[in-house]
This record gives structure tokens, C-alpha cells and sequence, in this order.
């Protein structure tokens, strides 16, 4: 599970996350080689993303993965109480690789608390857990890093 505090309401947390402009410079700014963004409502948001990532990878994990990859990205989110919650699906395209999870934005004190629980499925023989557990950390660390970003930003633009 990854978690952070971060220091804006939880409205105005949502609003960049849900944001296309802000999340493809987020992600450029994080490093990715590329990020498109688009979203749409329906009875809550769709947030549905594109982005082409460079990764160090070892031997083993370079058999499934190219060092640069595509991923495909699906936000569902919706409003629950004072708060926000919502599911995800990202896709490496080309591979038997598929990342779930299940988010929560609640209020906390002043700001807000984002909580997300991750799951990777990697189907491949023999070394497909190795694969999952390497993809759920770099998606683990990746997460972490935009919700440093998150909080870094909105410290500087209050």
C-alpha cells in the first residue's frame, strides 16, 4: 500500500488529479518520455492516460520487458462522502503484464490522505512472479514519487 499526506483539501487535491494538462506535465516532470491525457465524466470521472517510460531493467526482467514501454492508464473515479474513491487499470501494451488498484482521497485534518492498494498479474511461465513483484515495486515507487510531486506542488502554490 502506498499513502501520503497531502497538504490541500481534498477538493482541491482531486482537481489536479483529475486534471489533464496538470498530470501530463506531472509526468514529463517526472521523467516519462511521453504522456497524453484525456478525461471524461460519466457518473463520476474517467481519467484515461498514455504515457512511454525508460527503465532500468536485469536480465531476467528484460526477457518480458523492453526498457522503454507503453503503458495504457484507466482512473475510474467517484464521489464518496467527504471524499473521493476509485479503481485503476494500467496495461503495458504488448504484454501479459496488467496492474490494478483500489485509491481512496479522504479528508485529513486540513488536507488529505490518499491511500492506494496495488495488484499486479503477469502471465508468464516460470518467471511471471518475479516479473509481478518487480512491476508492483516500480509501480509502488512510481506512485509514490507523483503523490511527492503531488504534495511538493501544492505546497509551492497555495
Amino acid at each position: 500500500m502506498v499513502e501520503k499526506r497531502i497538504p490541500a483539501t481534498v477538493d482541491k487535491a482531486y482537481a489536479l488529479l483529475i486534471d489533464p494538462k496538470w498530470l501530463e506535465a506531472r509526468c514529463l516532470a517526472l521523467g516519462e518520455l511521453t504522456a497524453s491525457c484525456k478525461t471524461k465524466k460519466s457518473p463520476g470521472v474517467v481519467v484515461s492516460m498514455k504515457r512511454r517510460v525508460r527503465r532500468e531493467l536485469n536480465a531476467i526482467i528484460s526477457k518480458v520487458l523492453n526498457p522503454e514501454s507503453d503503458f495504457e492508464l484507466e482512473e475510474q473515479w467517484s464521489a464518496e462522502g467527504k471524499g473521493y474513491k476509485g479503481s485503476l487499470t494500467l496495461q503495458i501494451v504488448g504484454k501479459p503484464i496488467t496492474v490494478t488498484g483500489d485509491f481512496e482521497l479522504l479528508p485529513d485534518g486540513k488536507g488529505s490522505i490518499y491511500r492506494i492498494q496495488h495488484q499486479a498479474k503477469v502471465k508468464v511461465p516460470l518467471i511471471g512472479g518475479v516479473v509481478e513483484k518487480f512491476v508492483l515495486g516500480q509501480t509502488e515507487q512510481g506512485c509514490a514519487n507523483e503523490l511527492d510531486y503531488l504534495a511538493d506542488f501544492v505546497k509551492k502554490n497555495k
